[in-house]
């Protein structure tokens, strides 16, 4: 017997986007229902092998249950606009498998699915976790309902239903018409729950039943039954699916394709469901994008082979390099890709790649060629081995898919980009050319095209030589630092001790936790949440002298183990770290620093302040340089809005806090005190990042009612502020991102998610994103402009840091003065604002001196 696939669309598409996180692609749009929806059918055609499929959807309108009964599915929420804006796609993806898609005005689409069970002599399988739709089970119709487990289903059949339930199929309906359903609103029977209805139901065997025998029920459950009996009947009739309506669909038309066309693939592509396009077997041909389909793959076997070949590529204006696993190079237009194994069998000597790369130098050093790769810097890197300049132009395809999406997963694998782009899985050289000319089209499309190539390509260089240069620690008192935290941690762990009266874990949350919450019976304001976080230990640090000797012991231990201990090891024979400097991690623009992370060194305390002093001068009697933009988010701010008051404090040189206080309370400049500047201190900061009046109270210890008052006053003083943020709210809303000065976009989907959290997330992101973002691209410029002035005049001192506002260079003595000029004029004159730029620049011999 042939088989029917029957779908409940609302159910699956409903349950696949509670089960699974809000999944994005390059244009923010949110598909992860759709994901679900889509993977769940897969596996069930898989499995089952239906030679016709039908999806049913409610079309939202009012049926014949809604004339019936007024308050049907009346107290249903609204369905979340992330959900109902998938269902097109849904809808779309469909009609693009072929797969039949099936609405009714009159009916719902229960109703349509049980005609449809009637209709055909086939065996009908429907999907669906709704256990109204178990009614339709016969011999021949069965129940495939997901498990909460994403991989698995049960197969529901008339002994599955007994065994499960104790009921049959035609009791589901008797069912709840005594207990009635909550979610479609159906009444049943007041009191009467799923216990007491099964218990009637196996006793009396329908609601016909239960009612003929009414007057053996006592008590108050007869009472209640007598009293609703008339909305017992109207339930069984509203819960009833409608199985004998003539649908005119020949069967025929539920055919659907197997395996799938270039429009589903398509479809896969826009919402990069790459682990969908990955499955070879569910399109008809490997297709994708336009590439030359038979490309021939020549293995190269040889030195004097690969030299020849060399020497054919280089009349060719654009490469692809692939450095991944084996060396893989394609020319545009050669037609042919070239593969140099790395493979022992064929080059036996481990010293051959030596060789293989200086016969590659001429494509690196040519200037007319473009060389395409994943990671120019990462490229760039890992031929300073080998001292190979790249002095050929070039094109990343990690910083352009950045630029496009720069929330997308970052430092990702050329197989995935050739997934993400619908290339299939397996990466090549060829397929390199082809995503770099999507990426160029796409950039052209978003105006992104002038920040790749005036900002982000140019500070490779800047980068790849920071990380190159290093920063030099004062290898002795390095290792003094380490062995005095390791002392201290030790005493302080041996204190706990001493202090708890036994030995137990320290780094253990859930040891702690027992001794903390069990052993000590110390209470936070929510004794259910036994966390052990550093906000919990503080609120709780009075009530045992062991509170404080934990947060000073995890305090250290992070210093110790995340810096001074590692840097022991990460040290190169010249006493130099070289962290890595992180061009496409972040979704303002800044720059990231890891291995080691050189921008979270904390200052505050005083053991923090003492790393700091370990980084000195690679010069003899040399100086380390620090130049920092003072206040740049708070002048964008000003810049941006227009703000009349901002603009007149910053062009005139006053104290932009006292100024703001100055305001807000109605006094003259020189009462200010110092809690009153450092209350509007913090409200000039967090307006930056659309503090809340909660958020106030907790910085500057007021109630979150003078707090209101303070950011209400604050408006009121500078009201092109709060038009400024409000612009940028409302442009998102309506785009779906926001921009910096410079162009840089960021999608915000979460600005009109339905749920209120994540909806203030996206608008605080978007008041915030044009001035971190803006600040971020001008630290580039910056940058990039004082080592091109560095190269230019020939001089010695290097850019070795960057920390987000901060510029750190390493220069000798003699140059001092010199740097300190050129970081002022390139610094501040990088862009003319409505607000000068002003940077504080301080030298010393050591970075904590500098800062």
């Amino acid at each position: 017997m042939e088989k029917l696939l029957l779908i409940d669309g609302n159910n699956l598409l409903f349950r696949s986007f509670y089960a699974l996180p809000q999944l994005k692609n390059f244009q923010g749009e949110i598909s992860n229902a759709v994901f679900g929806f889509t993977n769940v059918l897969l596996k069930v055609i898989k499995k089952y092998q239906p030679e016709y499929i039908a999806v049913a959807f409610d079309k939202g309108k009012k049926t014949f249950r809604h004339k019936e009964y007024a308050d049907y599915k009346a107290q249903r929420h609204p369905t979340p606009k992330e959900l109902l804006d998938q269902i097109p796609i849904m809808k779309n993806l469909l009609k693009a498998m072929h797969i039949a898609v099936l609405e009714s005005d009159e009916l719902e689409a229960d109703d349509l699915i049980g005609c449809l069970s009637r209709s055909y002599h086939t065996e009908n399988y429907i999907l669906t976790s709704d256990k109204d739709l178990l009614q339709l089970i016969t011999d021949h119709t069965f129940v495939i309902s997901p498990q909460k487990n994403a991989n698995e289903e049960k197969l529901i059949d008339i002994k599955e239903l007994k065994d499960s339930y104790g009921i049959s199929p035609c009791q589901i309906v008797d069912l709840k018409a005594l207990m009635g359903d909550p979610s479609d609103n159906i009444p049943g029977v007041r009191k009467i729950g799923e216990k007491t209805a099964l218990g009637l139901l196996e006793k009396y065997i329908s609601l016909d039943g239960v009612y003929d025998h009414i007057d053996e029920i006592k008590g108050k459950l007869q009472e209640n039954l007598k009293l609703d009996k008339e909305m017992a009947y109207l339930s069984y009739h509203l819960a009833t699916i409608v199985t004998d309506r003539n649908l005119d669909i020949p069967l025929d038309h539920l055919k659907y394709d197997w395996p799938f066309d270039e429009e589903v693939r398509n479809i896969f592509e826009r919402y990069q469901f790459n682990a969908l396009l990955s499955k070879k077997e569910l399109f008809q041909s490997e297709g994708g994008k336009e590439h030359p389909s038979m490309i021939e793959c020549e293995k190269v076997m040889s030195l004097d082979r690969l030299k020849e070949i060399v020497q054919h590529l280089l009349q060719y204006s654009m490469i692809s390099i692939d450095i991944e696993t084996d060396i893989r190079l394609f020319a545009y237009k050669d037609n042919k890709e070239y593969v140099i194994s790395l493979d022992q069998d064929i080059f036996s000597a481990h010293w051959v790649l030596a060789d293989i790369i200086h016969f590659l130098n001429p494509i690196f050093s040519n200037p007319t060629i473009t060389l395409v790769a994943r990671d120019i810097k990462e490229l760039k890197t890992k031929l300073r081995k080998y001292n190979i300049e790249l002095k050929c132009q070039y094109f990343d395809l990690l910083l352009a898919r950045y630029l496009i999406n720069c929330n997308s997963k970052p430092n990702v694998s050329l197989s995935m980009l050739c997934l993400e782009n619908g290339l299939g899985e397996q990466a090549s050289a060829e397929k390199m050319i082809f995503i770099k000319n999507h990426y160029e089209e796409e950039m052209k499309k978003l105006e992104l095209d002038h920040l790749y190539r005036d900002m982000e390509l140019p500070l490779i260089d800047v980068l790849f030589e920071m990380e190159q240069s290093g920063f030099k620690l004062d290898k002795q008192k390095l290792i003094d630092t380490n062995n005095i935290l390791s002392d201290k941690i030790s005493n302080i762990e041996n204190s706990i001790y001493g202090c708890v009266g036994k030995k137990f874990n320290i780094n253990s949350p859930k040891q702690l936790g027992e001794i903390l919450f069990d052993f000590l019976h110390l209470s936070s304001w929510n004794n259910k949440k036994r966390s052990t976080s550093v906000d919990v230990l503080n609120e709780i640090k009075d009530q045992h002298p062991v509170i404080p000797l934990i947060l000073e012991y995890r305090q250290l231990s992070k210093l110790y183990s995340t810096y001074v201990h590692a840097f022991l090891d990460l040290l190169d024979n010249q006493d130099r770290v070289h962290s890595v400097f992180n061009q496409t991690m972040t979704a303002t623009g800044r720059l990231s620093s890891s291995e080691p992370n050189l921008q979270n060194i904390p200052i505050r305390s005083e053991e923090g302040k003492s790393i700091r002093k370990l980084f000195i001068s690679r010069f003899e009697n040399g100086c380390i340089v620090s130049a920092d933009y003072s206040q740049i988010e708070l002048r964008l701010m000003a810049h941006f809005s227009k703000e009349p008051h901002l603009i007149e404090a910053y062009q005139q040189g006053l104290d932009i806090h006292a100024s703001t206080a100055s305001k807000i309370f109605n006094i003259p400049l020189d009462q200010v005190t110092d809690t009153i500047r450092r209350q509007a201190k913090a409200i000039n900061f967090g307006i930056i990042y659309g503090i809340s009046d909660f958020g106030l109270s907790q910085n500057v210890g007021m109630t979150r009612a003078e707090a209101k008052e303070f950011i209400k006053k604050y408006f009121e003083e500078f009201p092109k502020v709060k038009e400024y943020m409000d612009s940028c709210v409302q442009f998102c809303k309506e785009h779906g991102y926001i921009k910096t000065l410079y162009g840089r976009i960021r999608f915000i989907p979460e600005i009109n998610n339905s749920n209120y959290m994540l909806r203030q997330f996206g608008e605080r992101a978007a008041m915030n994103m044009p001035l971190q973002g803006t600040s971020s691209d001008l630290i580039k410029l910056a940058m990039i402009k004082v080592y091109q002035t560095f190269q230019k005049k020939n001089m010695q001192a290097k850019l070795i840091v960057q920390v987000h506002d901060e510029l750190v260079i390493d220069c000798p003595q003699q140059e001092l003065e010199k740097v300190k000029l050129i970081l002022k004029d390139c610094m501040e004159n990088i862009v003319t604002l409505l607000v000068p730029l002003v940077v504080d620049i301080h030298s010393g011999s050591t970075w904590y001196e500098a800062k």
